[in-house]
């Protein structure tokens, strides 16, 4: 029988398959030792010093062939202290209804969710076509993992489905993502005798001001329902100490991009907010530096398995996808994407990162009811 999808996501969570760790090779290993067991061609592919899977089932006739992918690799734990309890971060403790742990929402619920539809697939007759479950790592690093898989020696597939956190919504658009360095530079001196132009730290601050209000004008002109945030400051420095007043001062700044905002809206808009905030100070504007990642939002959905999973289960919403995924590797490979998985992005990255046990058993069904029409 195996493990069921809640044991899955737990083991997985166990494995703690941080950013080339040996949990990475783990979490590997018990995918591929289960896919293997439910009779799939698997394959496990080297790629920059780890693994990767690709495991395909066909079915006796010819019909359209579907990958399912989702990457393995999770986020370190930067605050283990935050946790409720010692050790919950890699736990994969199941209680109240919940899977708790480091990634167990994004997106190892979701790779336990494909491995879980793909047995019940198997598992059926009079289906056609082929199913293949690819599992990726090094989605953190711009999908260099996803699109090796795609350079391997498969059929052309004519959809794809991520199994991202979509907290109960099906997406066919996923955001775009720029980065930014604003550089200030000021007088210096001692702090007693600095006045406020003199010190760079007073600069970087002034921009946070601006880039809040930028975000706030972008969130009116692009309304969400989630109240996405566009514009967040992710790393600020000025000076080296506190007695001095700080001669350079930087701030490194994320823009969302959803599909229909153009990045050089974007940048008007917080161009325009930095010029009126520094100008009202009587300070000289920053400098603007480029930096990477950048990711292209994506817009290559498939609308029709988006209908027939919303027909499946009506209580599913659409949205678009509000962070960079591997969709884009798959729409420059001319292949629709649909994202959906269980899971809450909000819910990642944070202490006691969870996944609610009926999200992965409502996602298996689903999905499982959603291909199995598609390959009929």
């Amino acid at each position: 029988m195996g493990l069921s999808v809640t044991e899955l996501t737990s083991e997985l969570v166990r494995c703690h398959p941080t950013h080339r760790s040996t949990g990475v090779s783990d979490a590997i290993d018990l995918a591929g030792h289960t896919l293997k067991a439910l009779g799939f061609d698997c394959e496990v592919r080297p790629y920059d010093g780890g693994r990767q899977i690709t495991a395909t089932h066909a079915f006796p006739t010819d019909g359209p062939h579907v990958i399912v992918h989702g990457h393995i690799d999770i986020e370190d734990v930067v605050q283990e202290s935050g946790w409720s309890a010692p050790g919950l971060w890699r736990a994969g403790e199941v209680r109240d209804g919940r899977v708790y742990g480091a990634g167990s929402s994004d997106m190892l619920g979701g790779i336990a969710v494909l491995i879980a539809a793909a047995r019940r697939l198997a598992g059926r007759t009079g289906l056609t076509g082929r199913i293949t479950v690819q599992i990726a790592i090094d989605r953190h690093l711009g999908g260099g993992g996803t699109r090796a898989l795609q350079n391997a020696d498969l059929p052309h597939a004519s959809l794809a489905v991520l199994a991202e956190p979509t907290d109960r919504h099906v997406c066919t658009t996923a955001y775009g993502f720029a980065h930014y360095r604003l550089t200030s530079r000021a007088g210096g001196g001692v702090m007693a005798y600095a006045a406020e132009e003199d010190n760079a730290a007073t600069h970087a601050a002034t921009a946070l001001l601006a880039l809040d209000s930028a975000n706030r004008m972008l969130q009116d002109l692009y309304p969400t329902q989630q109240h996405i945030r566009y514009v967040l400051p992710g790393s600020i420095h000025a000076g080296d100490s506190a007695s001095t007043a700080a001669v350079t001062g930087a701030v490194e700044l994320a823009i969302a991009l959803p599909p229909l905002l153009p990045e050089e809206t974007a940048l008007d808009i917080v161009n325009d907010s930095l010029i009126r905030r520094f100008t009202a100070a009587d300070l000289p504007l920053p400098d603007w530096e480029r930096m990477e990642p950048r990711f292209a939002a994506t817009h290559l959905g498939h609308q029709n398995f988006s209908d027939l999973l919303r027909t499946v289960n009506p209580a599913l919403r659409w949205c678009q996808y509000p962070c960079p995924s591997d969709a884009r590797v798959f729409q420059d490979l001319g292949i629709p994407v649909v994202l959906y998985g269980p899971g809450d992005l909000a819910r990642t990255k944070r202490p006691d990162e969870y996944v609610e046990i009926a999200e992965l058993d409502e996602c298996a069904d689903t999905l499982d009811a959603a291909l199995a029409r598609w390959l009929t």
